[in-house]
């Protein structure tokens, strides 16, 4: 009887195993409880405004102003497509390295919350926040900067 018991322990142990989802699984569903892909398109379709605004206020003329926007455009949709393969191929990797099997179980309940649900829809939403406050405030602060240390470079040189 002990020996049945310990066989039937033993298969129910295993098949266990084999239903549950591996950690890799896990971290395929947390990406999609945080709709990773939504957010990585609603994230670039609301910097593009921000980017085509920067590349406007820069003073160049019309023509050089039309070829930037078009070659931000034309780039869109390559980084988009490398930003999805590197969430399917590689961020399971990297989340596998950095969390436990808890954690990400603890994430996905989380991201399943209305509080985290309201993350992940503003999410794109406080990026563009951000990356508008960084192309009208940092950017000019940022390009004066390194001209400024570019001319002083050239001028090291030329002595």
């Amino acid at each position: 009887m002990k020996k049945l018991a310990f066989v039937f322990l033993i298969c129910t142990a295993t098949l266990s195993n084999s239903y549950s989802q591996t950690k890799q699984d896990l971290i395929k569903e947390l990406f999609k409880v945080m709709k990773q892909d939504s957010v990585i398109d609603r994230t670039f379709s609301a910097t593009i405004p921000a980017m085509l605004k920067q590349v406007q206020s820069e003073g160049k003329d019309s023509l050089a102003k039309a070829k930037s926007q078009e070659r931000i455009k034309a780039t869109m949709p390559i980084v988009r497509d490398i930003a999805k393969r590197m969430m399917d191929e590689d961020m399971v990797v990297i989340y596998d390295k950095y969390f436990t099997e808890s954690e990400i179980k603890d994430f996905i309940a989380f991201y399943k919350s209305p509080s985290g649900q309201k993350f992940v829809n503003t999410t794109p939403l406080i990026q563009k926040d951000l990356m508008t406050v960084m192309f009208q405030k940092y950017m000019p602060e940022m390009q004066k900067a390194m001209k400024e240390k570019m001319e002083e470079m050239k001028a090291t040189e030329n002595k």
